[in-house]
């Protein structure tokens, strides 16, 4: 697991840098840079994320999408256990999630960039570079968490939540086929997702789940072999 949040966070640092998207506005310190490295604290890190009021209410959905994506302490998500701890910290810390979660458009929004994304597994094919095929697998597990929050964040309908569903089927179709590159982190996020959707549109149906007591399969996406057959059976169910 730490050899994996170490990995992502490396990406990030190479995304951060040379993945920029053009945008009204850019971190203006960046991982991986010579003023990122005298921070001392997370604290100055976060503060130094921060998009001045005055440019994030001008700011568009897409914008802030491409923003949030590339937010230099998102890979704060995958370095807890409990993935709803490391959503709950980049929703306290950041305000340009906040603000793109206020926008009535973020579920159609991430819904549509999300299936375009995973429209593209075979990037992980062999021609691919390391680097492409790093920034597609963090990119897709990202999506999936922030895909997820919509659902709670936004008291999306049942039929939006369905659709949301129905997209983390696709992608957790294409983890399947590509199971070596999503092992850990990135196949748990597509779990923890489908979870805690499923349980927005109809809490009865993973009462059966195992582990429930201590919430691991809601919480982190920690999934037996009985656990995911439960998911699985559901999440099909659901999407007819």
């Amino acid at each position: 697991m730490r050899l994996l949040i170490i990995l992502y966070v490396n990406l990030f640092s190479c995304f951060i840098i040379y993945g920029q998207e053009k945008t009204k506005w850019d971190y203006p310190v960046k991982p991986g840079t010579e003023e990122w490295k005298k921070f001392q604290s997370n604290e100055e890190m976060v503060n130094s994320c921060q998009i001045p009021d005055v440019v994030l209410s001008t700011l568009t959905t897409e914008e802030l999408v491409d923003l949030s994506l590339r937010y230099p302490l998102i890979y704060d998500v995958f370095a807890f256990e409990n993935m709803n701890s490391g959503l709950n910290k980049l929703f306290n810390d950041f305000n340009g999630i906040r603000e793109l979660y206020n926008k009535s458009e973020v579920s159609n929004n991430l819904i549509k960039r999300y299936s375009e994304q995973i429209k593209i597994f075979s990037i992980l094919d062999g021609k691919s570079t390391e680097y492409e095929k790093g920034k597609f697998i963090v990119t897709v597990s990202l999506m999936e968490v922030l895909l997820c929050r919509c659902v709670e964040q936004n008291d999306a309908d049942k039929e939006k939540s369905k659709e949301i569903l129905r997209a983390l089927v696709a992608g957790y179709e294409g983890k399947l086929k590509y199971i070596d590159y999503f092992k850990g982190v990135g196949f748990r996020s597509n779990v923890y997702s489908r979870v805690n959707v499923i349980s927005e549109i109809s809490e009865h149906k993973i009462e059966k789940l195992p582990q429930k007591e201590k919430n691991l399969v809601k919480f982190s996406g920690l999934a037996d072999e009985q656990a995911l057959r439960i998911i699985d059976e559901v999440s099909y169910q659901l999407i007819k």
